[in-house]
């Protein structure tokens, strides 16, 4: 009877202990849980608040000198751009180099030539204004793309596409720096016979991609 009655108490101590490890053990372990979530948690809204932002362009103003003749070619007028440049992170920075512009009617060339000949940096949240002035170099009448254009030009809407080309870089909380990246920006606008913007073209998005 003796020795039955400390059977059973070893295998009561060993299930207490059995059960005490498994307890320490849940323990532990939902505790590790909840520190990762609270880990996973806090790296994601770092993530959300770091996450570079695209910049934003918007086409403000376009011109041609002297308008648009449906008879001869614009080759050799100045054209004028604003484009307005939005950065909307709230703690990123972005580095631009050096930006090219180029004006075209559908395929063809109508202006190249350099928009910012050296690079910048725009601070977070703050907007700068993209401005070029270039030299028209076409079409010509002789061009294949002339009685499109000059048929355009009668009817006093131009479709013109300004393309412009840059590389960025992103700067986060003045820490570290992203890879450079080659961006392009694409503004489709509409310009009367008098060489200027029209109305509904004011403000339109530009499309961007890298």
């Amino acid at each position: 009877m003796h020795q039955g009655g400390g059977g059973r108490a070893r295998r009561i101590a060993r299930r207490t202990r059995d059960s005490c490890a498994a307890v320490l053990a849940n323990t532990l372990c939902s505790l590790l849980l909840g520190l990762l979530l609270v880990a996973a948690v806090v790296i994601f809204v770092l993530w959300l608040g770091l996450r570079p932002h695209r910049p934003r362009f918007n086409i403000a103003s376009f011109s041609v000198a002297g308008g648009l003749d449906p008879d001869s070619s614009p080759a050799g007028a100045s054209l004028a751009f604003n484009v307005t440049d939005r950065n909307p992170n709230r703690h990123i920075g972005i580095y631009y180099d050096a930006m090219h512009a180029s004006v075209h009617f559908y395929d063809a060339l109508v202006a190249s030539g350099p928009a910012f000949a050296a690079g910048w940096y725009q601070p977070n949240k703050t907007t700068t204004s993209i401005t070029g002035l270039l030299d028209v170099l076409g079409p010509s009448t002789a061009d294949a793309s002339w009685p499109s254009f000059s048929a355009s030009v009668r009817a006093a809407r131009v479709p013109l596409r300004l393309q412009l080309t840059t590389a960025i870089r992103f700067r986060v909380n003045n820490a570290f720096h992203s890879g450079r990246q080659r961006m392009h920006v694409s503004c489709d606008l509409l310009v009367g016979a008098d060489g200027n913007l029209l109305p509904e073209s004011v403000g339109d998005a530009c499309d961007r991609y890298f």
